[in-house]
């Protein structure tokens, strides 16, 4: 097909960094209800594309467009397979609740090659929308404190809402700390990146004192879990965390990844010591 004079060009990134993005000046005029199908909405701004762009890419009218973003119209399954070809994106992605998608593909929202990749400004988007539960069970987790805009603050204020919130973080004594630092190649730097973690998190705890732990478990993933909301970052041996990939998923009950990563967290957050108030 002919290229439409005026087409963006494709940008990089992943699935979601779009998140926090200033809405398209597109003519299309996007909702923002709970129906709306936020993930096509993404896929679109990350190849370069404007709603109506993608009209004319598949043959359909973009009023259509709008209402499968909208609404979260269903499309027909010839018309999702040529928008995936046409967004490279898997139609397991973009409509997960789609008849014949596979157990498991429904709850990934996302997947960032490295965690570095993963927006501030999505993570602040998802603690500001959290109403019950925000959990943290890092070593130490800096970049949150240094990149989320007041995200010390921000969590207390949480807190103070009446939000649960656990931040686990790793005990810089511990063998699995000093083992971790060796694997990245330095002798006491996650160690001492603990210890700020924790003086960091001192904020949250004036306002709780037992929203802090300490854990010397050995941790194959870091997780972040705002709601239903839980982003898993892998640790590959002798790999930054913010060299490994994140996966972001969406609870979708009691089975499924996102529950067993929680239910690994409530594991490690009941064997975790308390951090004393100081």
């Amino acid at each position: 097909m002919q290229e439409r004079t005026g087409r963006h060009n494709r940008i990089s990134g992943t699935l979601g960094d779009a998140f926090a993005l200033e809405p398209s000046s597109s003519s299309a005029t996007v909702s923002t209800t709970m129906a709306r199908n936020q993930r096509l909405y993404d896929a679109i701004r990350q190849h370069g594309q404007r709603p109506d762009d993608l009209a004319y890419e598949v043959g359909a009218d973009p009023k259509t467009v709008e209402r499968w973003i909208a609404s979260g119209r269903l499309p027909r399954p010839a018309t999702r397979q040529k928008i995936a070809k046409v967004l490279a994106v898997p139609e397991s992605i973009l409509w997960p609740d789609a008849p014949g998608v596979a157990y498991g593909a429904p709850e990934l929202v996302a997947i960032y090659t490295t965690r570095r990749e993963l927006s501030p400004a999505t993570i602040s988007s998802l603690l500001d929308a959290a109403q019950e539960h925000v959990d943290i069970l890092a070593y130490s987790a800096l970049w949150l404190w240094d990149s989320v805009p007041d995200f010390a603050e921000r969590v207390a204020q949480k807190v103070a809402s009446g939000v649960t919130v656990r931040l686990c973080l790793g005990d810089p004594d511990s063998d699995a700390v000093a083992l971790r630092g060796r694997e990245e190649g330095s002798t006491d730097g996650m160690a001492n990146r603990c210890r700020i973690a924790a003086n960091y998190a001192s904020v949250t705890q004036r306002v709780d004192p037992n929203a802090i732990r300490q854990s010397g478990a050995t941790l194959y993933n870091s997780l972040l879990r705002f709601d239903e909301e839980v982003l898993v970052n892998a640790h590959f041996w002798g790999n930054p965390a913010a060299d490994s990939p994140v996966l972001h998923f969406r609870r979708r009950g009691d089975r499924g990844i996102a529950a067993t990563a929680l239910r690994s967290f409530e594991r490690v957050w009941e064997a975790a010591q308390p951090v004393p108030v100081g």
